[in-house]
């Protein structure tokens, strides 16, 4: 018997593949937009290299263009996120999609269902927090499916040992690799006892959840000032630094290991293996300088 995922598109088998990591009924779907972005109406079955970015920028796009034997892009960040009333080179992300297209290569975006998933960002966001922390849940809870219980938006961690506001700093540091985070606090600072987090942009989600800190990517000023003027303190990253490592350090080895799962083990073929890559063009677009 020959393997049954030779045949398969890879748009269709990553669609499969993602069923068992973050399905995308978990996706905020009243306002996102997840799922297949382009299918590659000539994909070439013998290319099995996927690449992992948080955005679709040209550069991505240039890198995914440079690499003979990929056939997918799993940008985390849906690069339509709106209806196109064209599609025209002039455009600098239709460009990109067009000419992705146009060599086989599919997009899949997962956004907000792997922010939801339990073993997604937001999770992730808490690991350095787990070992002293007594509860943790989702500020919100998502579709329940099989599974996949205790899937939700953001995460709140109750510590058990209080710590102080520096210390948090430190260790949101050395988890995400900065060397500089921004940091707002209360006039009366207090040891911190509960931190939420989101992923991305967190005010919205934040609204009206008692915690002594929020971590998250981004908030404006004026979301900032409330926060602070609440008793709570403020450590933002800039947007993507609270999710891009998380695609290295958990979906890289994750992913390959589910597409490989997929393979018969009568598959002979000399390049069968699936092998997931992530981009080294992604980057956040703001730098300290």
């Amino acid at each position: 018997m020959g393997n049954p995922t030779v045949n398969v598109a890879p748009l269709a088998l990553i669609k499969r593949v993602w069923e068992r990591i973050a399905p995308l009924q978990l996706a905020e779907r009243s306002w996102d937009n997840v799922g297949p972005m382009i299918e590659a109406p000539y994909p070439n079955p013998n290319n099995r290299q996927v690449l992992l970015t948080i955005d679709l920028t040209p550069s991505v796009a240039a890198e995914a263009l440079s690499l003979p034997s990929l056939s997918l892009i799993v940008s985390y960040h849906p690069p339509i996120f709106r209806g196109l009333k064209s599609m025209t080179l002039q455009d600098p992300l239709q460009s990109s999609l067009l000419k992705l297209s146009a060599k086989g290569i599919s997009v899949f975006s997962p956004h907000t269902s792997l922010d939801a998933t339990p073993n997604g960002i937001n999770s992730w966001l808490i690991r350095p927090f787990l070992s002293i922390s007594k509860s943790n849940s989702p500020i919100t809870t998502s579709e329940q499916i099989e599974g996949f219980e205790g899937a939700g938006m953001g995460r709140i961690v109750n510590l058990s040992v209080p710590l102080d506001v520096r210390q948090v700093v430190k260790m949101v540091k050395d988890h995400l690799d900065l060397d500089h985070v921004q940091l707002a606090t209360p006039e009366i600072e207090r040891p911190i006892n509960s931190i939420a987090v989101c992923a991305g942009s967190g005010a919205s989600l934040f609204k009206g959840v008692k915690a002594d800190l929020y971590l998250t990517g981004e908030m404006s000023h004026h979301e900032v000032l409330a926060a602070i003027h609440s008793g709570t303190s403020v450590i933002l990253t800039n947007h993507t630094n609270t999710e891009r490592p998380y695609l290295s350090q958990v979906l890289q080895p994750w992913l390959e290991k589910e597409l490989n799962s997929e393979i018969d083990i009568h598959d002979e073929q000399p390049n069968g293996k699936w092998e997931v890559l992530v981009s080294k063009a992604d980057r956040d677009p703001l730098r300290v300088v």
